[in-house]
């Protein structure tokens, strides 16, 4: 069980009591511990935000407001100060980013995302290759150029870089970095070097989610040694200790600027803390949903009201194709992360997702807009024209119909309530 299943069930726990006495706070307040504890959150920081929970209980309630929602309100302000507090200052200009990491924490995949993300916010990227204690690293970074179209450098001389890379100052310039299994005096020279001649305006250390509290120490050292001005903490998907990372380097004076949540070039995205709370408490992720996603509020609307009709999960299973998980999007609908959920119920390979795209694309527009009407002779025919066969058509139809059942079970009504989550009730009021 991750961060994020435990804390849910915590809120579900939470909305599901009664009456809230002070030994109930107190029970609270001892499985959030347990919870971020077992997260790997450092003691400290466990104690001083239990401390902050407990002191505001105590005040009066705001107008509108049960008990339940209040501490959980709490829980959810709380959480979003350990996390970061406030939204990263991200520079939208042209500008040379240097990426500084330890090995295998994901520096030459993240700036092929870095350069996709800025890409997708309409500004070209150049990547420049600086790893040369990986052989295999230039030809990585180039394959991941030629994959998201932007110019690739190889960076052995450096006074001849950096006269090129005068021809691109209206670009985004990312420069991959060598890493070793530990923070040395080579690699701290070599980085020195190329800071001084290469003069990035900003310095971003790649720090692997699983490490934990551990994070803190090389984020101190690093900080010291290169003055970063940043971090992006990768493989947020893939480890439950990925908040206390994140926690870990508040510690720091250096932000959290971006996660990646996913093995695909899509899967970075700018690290928001009252989202990223937002989502591990169950509440959603619309904002993210309407930006990076490119659903419609009017479709996030259908989907939530149980109006969703195979026009709108064709559209869906397009953009799951990018970023690789029906999970991803669905997590970010407001309330649908506390639903009780096989793990295996949205496990949509991209085989499937093709084949599923066929059988829509053979079905007429009265078919897609009310699937209720597609019996045994129109499952035949749309078989034959999709490639497919009956059993397939049907699986699709069957996947459909449990995912529109389980959207009706979303409350939107309670959601409407928390309206002190600023992400939250934007869609609903």
């Amino acid at each position: 069980m991750d961060l994020g299943e435990r804390l849910r069930n915590l809120v579900g726990k939470i909305s599901n009591l009664v009456s809230i006495s002070d030994k109930e706070i107190d029970d609270i307040i001892k499985e959030l511990q347990r919870i971020l504890l077992q997260a790997d959150v450092d003691i400290d920081i466990v104690f001083e935000l239990s401390e902050n929970i407990k002191k505001k209980a105590k005040k009066s309630l705001e107008p509108g407001i049960s008990k339940r929602e209040y501490i959980t309100k709490l829980i959810y302000e709380e959480l979003t100060i350990l996390l970061g507090g406030k939204e990263p200052e991200i520079l939208f200009e042209p500008h040379k980013i240097l990426l500084i990491g330890l090995f295998g924490s994901g520096k030459t995949t993240t700036a092929g995302k870095l350069a996709y993300f800025y890409k997708t916010h309409g500004l070209d990227a150049v990547l420049v290759g600086c790893d040369f204690s990986r052989p295999a690293a230039y030809e990585q970074l180039r394959q991941i150029g030629e994959q998201i179209g932007v110019t690739v450098m190889e960076g052995k001389d450096m006074y001849k870089i950096s006269k090129e890379l005068d021809k691109y100052k209206d670009k985004i310039i990312i420069i991959d970095s060598a890493g070793r299994d530990a923070l040395d005096d080579k690699l701290i020279s070599e980085l020195k070097e190329i800071d001084m001649k290469l003069n990035p305006d900003e310095k971003y250390l790649i720090i692997p989610a699983e490490l934990g509290q551990d994070a803190k120490k090389q984020a101190e050292k690093f900080s010291k040694s290169l003055n970063i001005t940043g971090i992006i903490v990768t493989r947020m998907d893939s480890t439950a200790r990925g908040g206390a990372t994140i926690a870990a380097c508040k510690a720091t004076k250096a932000e959290v600027k971006f996660i990646t949540v996913g093995e695909k070039i899509p899967d970075l995205e700018k690290y928001i803390p009252e989202r990223f709370v937002s989502r591990l408490l169950g509440f959603g992720d619309l904002q993210t949903l309407l930006e990076k996603f490119r659903v419609k509020e009017e479709e996030v609307k259908k989907i939530t009201e149980g109006e969703l009709d195979l026009n709108l999960f064709y559209q869906q299973l397009t953009e799951m194709q990018k970023h690789g998980s029906i999970k991803k999007i669905l997590d970010m609908i407001p309330g649908f992360g506390n639903l009780k959920i096989p793990s295996n119920a949205m496990d949509v390979g991209e085989e499937k997702m093709k084949k599923w795209k066929y059988i829509i694309d053979s079905m007429t527009p009265l078919e897609r807009e009310k699937p209720e009407i597609i019996k045994s002779s129109r499952i035949e025919r749309i078989a034959k024209g999709s490639g497919t066969n009956v059993q397939e058509v049907n699986e699709l139809l069957s996947n459909f119909k449990k995912m529109k059942k389980m959207m009706k079970k979303l409350d939107t009504r309670k959601l409407k309530r928390l309206h002190g989550f600023k992400e939250l009730g934007k869609l609903f009021t």
